[in-house]
């Protein structure tokens, strides 16, 4: 029977090379789809626990190469070997024990973990593909178009990614890339906590103290429009939470909302700041509010914009993109492509931001290494409700605070709900609608809002900081 066999195969017409590669690159296709999958399905901390050695650009190429060779692997066993599909699976799962052999030798703790199941996968499916397309090399139109279609899109999607790694070149004194004076005119300060982050900051002009706090994708450059105009009267401070823009984090740093919070807590106390007026926006509201429930004596007033301070139902708009952005797909365009972003950056803001300042707003999400942060807040927006809820449970505690409130009416993510309830939790407010201003409104009215600050600012009692002031800006 085994003979038998063996020489009906060998009888096929044997497939020249240009129809090995065409039948490896083909069941390639596939497989590229079935481990980018399993590789951001199978569980970690998404976005800060992917392994960028398993990222698109580096996964694609090698599932290609292995393919092709397999093609021809198993075109060699149809003549020597009496069961060629049973050894070409075993040479790669054997491929597949040995790669992770080295991961587990050379890689960091988690690796191997992240990379079996793909790894596993991807051998078991190209044991399966290979033989039938090097048996089977004619296809019909429709699949060979759809093929080349899937392959295209593979190729396209290798060389964005690699284009988004170009990495902007170091600064001077240390710094993790050079920032373009004409950009951001401020100088870049650093301190090291005792809790083991050292954290980047700006610290320009003297008078009273506004704390600027960023949201994501953003870091402290996201605030120097409004420090170049207010720096003349008030001391501006901007600063990175960890993991964000040029400041670093300790070993074992969680990055959750709370550890941020806490460190800008601890920055406050090394620099003694007291009687400060906190800018927040987005994230920079719960991480800011966070604090101040804590530490009310510390701050003397709050300005919001675009930002919420309680837990987000997952129905909701807010909640949908956390379950979006937060998860495998958001992930997989942020860690690959640093699309998240991108994308996050220029849908935010109503004019075109010139190709600097965007160059400027992505520098620090370039590094593989840096990028996946990214990916992971958006999905603790729904999924640390436990910190959102101790936020709000401290929101009391500042009913006395004069608020400022700059609303952007083209922020769907922050719709007028929340700002009813900012409105409610501070009867001293006064709210500023924004029309023509997205998520990043300091953008679109930098004018108007730096403006807005130096009246809130100003001292004394007025009309305009009344209790349940509101001013629609047209």
């Amino acid at each position: 029977m085994t003979l038998v066999q063996t020489t009906d195969v060998s009888r096929k017409p044997a497939p020249g090379a240009l129809a090995l590669t065409w039948a490896g690159w083909a069941a390639s296709v596939s497989v590229v789809a079935l481990v980018t999958l399993a590789l951001h399905v199978t569980p970690h901390v998404r976005g800060i626990g992917f392994f960028p050695v398993l990222r698109f650009a580096v996964v694609t190429p090698a599932c290609v190469l292995v393919a092709v060779a397999s093609a021809f692997l198993y075109r060699a066993l149809m003549g020597r070997s009496p069961r060629p599909r049973a050894t070409l699976a075993a040479a790669l799962g054997g491929l597949a024990l040995l790669m992770l052999a080295g991961l587990a030798a050379v890689g960091p703790s988690g690796l191997v973990a992240a990379a079996l199941p793909a790894l596993l996968g991807g051998a078991a499916a190209l044991a399966l593909l290979i033989p039938r397309f090097v048996e089977r090399p004619r296809r019909s139109r429709v699949g060979t178009v759809a093929l080349i279609a899937f392959g295209a899109l593979e190729v396209l999607g290798v060389a964005l990614a690699l284009s988004s790694e170009r990495v902007a070149p170091r600064g001077p004194e240390g710094l993790a890339f050079d920032i373009p004076r004409e950009l951001f005119d401020a100088d870049s300060r650093f301190l090291t906590l005792p809790s083991g982050a050292r954290v980047h900051y700006v610290d320009e002009g003297e008078g009273e103290t506004l704390l600027f706090l960023h949201g994501n994708p953003a870091w402290s450059f996201q605030w120097r429009d409004l420090i170049r105009e207010l720096r003349g009267s008030y001391r501006c401070i901007a600063i990175d939470y960890p993991g964000f823009g040029l400041s670093e984090a300790p070993a074992g740093y969680g990055f959750t909302p709370r550890e941020q919070s806490l460190v800008v807590e601890e920055f406050m106390e090394r620099l003694q700041l007291r009687d400060v007026t906190l800018v927040m926006q987005d994230w920079g509201g719960p991480i800011g509010l966070g604090l101040a429930g804590r530490r009310p004596e510390w701050v003397r007033q709050v300005v919001l914009g675009s930002t919420w301070a309680w837990p987000t139902s997952r129905s909701e708009p807010r909640g949908i993109f956390s379950v979006i952005a937060g998860g495998p797909l958001g992930e997989f365009v942020q860690v690959n492509f640093n699309g998240f972003a991108s994308f996050g950056i220029k849908n935010g803001v109503v004019r075109a931001l010139p190709s600097d300042v965007l160059d400027a707003y992505l520098r620090p999400f370039r590094p593989l290494e840096r990028r996946g942060i990214a990916a992971f807040y958006p999905g603790l927006i729904t999924g640390d409700s436990e910190y959102f809820a101790e936020v709000e449970a401290g929101l009391p505690r500042l009913a006395d605070k004069k608020a400022l409130l700059l609303w952007a009416l083209q922020d769907q993510g922050f719709p007028r709900s929340d700002l009813e309830r900012f409105q409610q939790t501070f009867p001293k407010h006064r709210t500023v609608e924004l029309p023509g201003a997205n998520h990043f409104f300091f953008e679109d009215t930098s004018a108007q809002v730096a403006s807005e600050l130096r009246a809130f600012m100003s001292p004394g009692p007025s009309a305009r900081h009344g209790s349940g002031g509101t001013s629609a800006s047209h």
